[in-house]
């Protein structure tokens, strides 16, 4: 698996953690608030997602874990966090996201798909009742994992910021740091309003 990302500095991040038998845990999450404390918040996150992972659980097992220890850290915390496995000896990925916007997956013909998956509720609010969705990446196929503050801009409305999402993926051949320098190009061509962290994954053939 090829991987490729960027990020603003402040509560937006996201991880690429190696697993056992080749398999890759991919992590993406933006912590609510802009500044220094969101920045603290988020490396306490980053390092619980990574001890976490460690014990390779289930993506539907580490999002309670996580939501756990955003409420210890105070009753204003909240964040939003998508984990993805990807296993490529199967092509399978299990995904789970807790508030967060749904991935993409875009094919090496340039078809792009918003998957679906419940999002459940944002961690810190408790009560976290999350599903795993199953999907298996295409050879050379793309997982595209980004924070709001991508599609969410002053005087764009949502919509419109996934259709420039799915318009910078068509061409999903090229250098995965190219493809991210087009997505933050093209989806946001006047700036980010908000922190933004965009994580690319490319499966390799089986």
């Amino acid at each position: 698996m090829c991987l490729a990302g960027d990020h603003e500095v402040g509560g937006d991040w996201f991880d690429a953690i190696a697993l056992s038998d080749d398999r890759t845990a991919l992590v993406i999450g933006d912590v609510m608030g802009h500044g220094i404390h969101a920045a603290a918040v988020m490396g306490q996150l980053r390092t619980a997602v990574r001890t976490l992972a460690r014990r390779e659980p289930a993506p539907d097992q580490v999002l309670p874990a996580l939501d756990a220890v955003v409420a210890d850290l105070g009753e204003n915390e909240m964040a939003t966090c998508l984990y993805a496995v990807h296993d490529p000896r199967t092509g399978r990925c299990l995904i789970a996201r807790a508030g967060h916007p749904p991935p993409v997956v875009a094919d090496e013909r340039g078809t792009v798909t918003f998957l679906d998956c419940p999002a459940g509720p944002p961690l810190g609010v408790g009560r976290m009742d999350c599903e795993v969705q199953q999907v298996v990446l295409p050879a050379h196929g793309l997982l595209v994992m980004y924070t709001d503050g991508l599609i969410e801009t002053r005087g764009t409305d949502l919509d419109q910021g996934m259709r420039r999402l799915a318009q910078a993926l068509r061409r999903p051949g090229r250098p995965l740091a190219k493809i991210c320098d087009g997505v933050l190009a093209h989806v946001m061509p006047e700036g980010a309003d908000d922190d933004v962290a965009v994580l690319l994954a490319r499966a390799l053939p089986r």
